[in-house]
């Protein structure tokens, strides 16, 4: 390792980097690391590649689902939702740990969830339905319906932030998808109209496309 009292440019260069450390410019030689990895590594770098796969493309759906959560600590809404999920939506040991699709949560927050949540498969996609009549308290007619139908075999999704008002009781997710005969893993949630308010995601089951 060499220091220096020179301002000079932090980075790397070559096998080193160079960076500030107490007032001090701080040069290390990079080696390579020829040490075999503990399974205990090998677990957690495994169920970081397979949490970040699936967040990935829900990105806009989670921005949405856990603004609320994140503003709590000043974080971006990504980072709850990762450790959320990293913690609690994963299953199996290495090397086969994969999503836990029951447990993922989606978007996070304490608005009530109205009953009765079910899909059906429609021509042009999903029809999800729920109880429209009943009234869960803290809820309102106009909180709007969240959906989104994610595809493991694509790494796609598709969904919507703010659809139907709670009180009309469904709403379609319409798929434009070729690939026919894909799996998807379902979910729904509710948010207020003011966007103040988020339910939790609720897993409502899957179907083939």
């Amino acid at each position: 390792m060499a220091t220096s009292r020179n301002r000079l440019p932090s980075g790397k260069l070559g096998n080193t980097v160079s960076y500030e450390l107490n007032g001090k410019m701080v040069t290390r030689g990079i080696g390579e690391n020829n040490k075999k990895r503990s399974k205990s590594q090998l677990t957690v770098m495994q169920k970081t590649k397979v949490t970040s796969k699936f967040l990935n493309p829900v990105m806009a759906f989670i921005r949405v689902g856990f603004e609320i959560e994140a503003k709590l600590t000043k974080a971006h809404p990504q980072n709850p939702a990762f450790v959320y999920n990293w913690r609690n939506a994963t299953k199996g040991n290495y090397p086969k740990i994969k999503i836990d699709f029951e447990k993922a949560l989606l978007t996070k927050g304490d608005l009530p969830m109205s009953l009765g949540a079910k899909i059906k498969l429609v021509d042009t996609g999903v029809e999800f339905s729920w109880n429209g009549e009943a009234d869960p308290e803290g809820s309102h007619w106009s909180d709007q319906v969240m959906m989104l139908a994610y595809f493991p075999e694509l790494n796609m999704a598709k969904f919507v932030t703010a659809g139907a008002a709670r009180s009309i009781g469904k709403d379609l997710l319409p798929l434009f998808i070729e690939n026919k005969k894909s799996l998807m893993e379902l979910y729904i949630s509710f948010i207020s109209s003011d966007r103040k308010r988020i339910s939790n995601s609720v897993y409502v089951g899957k179907l083939f496309w």
